[in-house]
């Protein structure tokens, strides 16, 4: 079974955070990362001589300044998680100060599309890993599971979080459980797929039970998305597909932007009514908003462009922009 590590607040703000994150709970949310980074802030405030929950300019000044090394993206959790902190202590009667702005153009990283050659030779030389004794089926899972995350447009954390029973081997579904958007969805396998992860499980994940993990760890814990990472970053340098860099990708994620890329650029060939399809690829993929699905479209007329015409006459109402997911 799946457990998760509870975390402990501390400091001047501990009682506060918790009750924070318990409202938040109530309210839907799994609220796992944000509570770990309130508990970081919490740490934070212990290095100020503070005698009361008191968010001040001078603290809050330094939790939300820049970091060497640190992501845009993680500086705006960061301000995001102590933004809704401040607000809840604001309601409950408690002093704040008016936290510093911080953006992030969303729009300012432009995913890899990898073409079906670039894929093809992916999926290659993931069936030439070689095995390690420390890895044990490693070598095996992997190319089963870039071709999932392919195939079925996946987060990598949504692959190695799958339970064996997540995988209906008989009706050919995938159970998305308490995805990032806090909610659960199936996904239909092709038959291709079906006949590979049937072979996987009966080749190499026989022993497991139904709470194990599909894609275990040597040690049959959930296998690591960094461990993923690190293998798909030699896989890239094994199949000639340039890496360009922190930041500049390709990442482990963009196979996921690949695949509805790929999903759109194939509806289009067919003569499919994208006005029709759109909201499939949105729920497929578990998108909170049609938004966040819709910049797929630009994408796709950029890595396409003979489909721009046929993607702007079909889905010209639609605006492409949000963060695709």
């Amino acid at each position: 079974m799946i457990t998760v590590t509870p975390i402990t607040m501390s400091g001047v703000f501990a009682p506060l955070a918790d009750d924070f994150v318990a409202f938040k709970r109530a309210q839907g949310y799994k609220y796992y990362t944000e509570a770990k980074i309130l508990q970081r802030f919490c740490r934070f405030t212990e290095e100020y001589s503070l005698t009361a929950p008191v968010l001040t300019r001078e603290l809050a000044m330094d939790w939300t300044s820049p970091r060497d090394g640190e992501a845009a993206k993680s500086r705006l959790h960061r301000v995001s998680v102590l933004n809704q902190f401040s607000k809840y202590l604001e309601l409950t009667g408690h002093q704040v100060c008016m936290l510093p702005s911080c953006h992030w153009n969303q729009g300012s990283f432009t995913p890899h599309i990898f073409t079906h050659i670039e894929m093809d030779k992916l999926f290659q030389a993931a069936d030439n890993i070689r095995p390690i004794a420390q890895a044990r089926d490693l070598h095996k899972e992997l190319p089963v599971l870039f071709r999932l995350l392919y195939g079925c447009g996946l987060r990598v954390s949504e692959a190695v979080g799958l339970l064996c029973r997540d995988v209906d081997l008989e009706k050919g579904i995938l159970t998305i459980r308490e995805a990032k958007n806090g909610r659960d969805r199936l996904i239909p396998l092709s038959g291709s797929l079906l006949k590979l992860l049937r072979d996987h499980r009966e080749n190499t994940a026989y022993w497991l039970c139904d709470d194990d993990f599909f894609f275990p760890a040597p040690d049959r814990t959930i296998l690591s998305p960094n461990t993923v990472y690190q293998r798909f970053r030699k896989l890239l340098w094994n199949a000639g597909i340039p890496y360009n860099g922190k930041g500049n990708g390709p990442r482990l994620h963009d196979i996921r932007h690949t695949f509805a890329v790929h999903t759109l650029q194939k509806w289009v060939e067919t003569g499919e009514d994208l006005t029709a399809m759109l909201p499939v690829l949105s729920v497929f993929m578990g998108h909170k908003s049609m938004r966040a699905t819709s910049r797929y479209l630009r994408l796709t007329a950029e890595v396409y462009p003979d489909v721009v015409r046929q993607v702007e006459n079909t889905c010209a109402y639609v605006i492409p922009g949000g963060e695709t997911t």
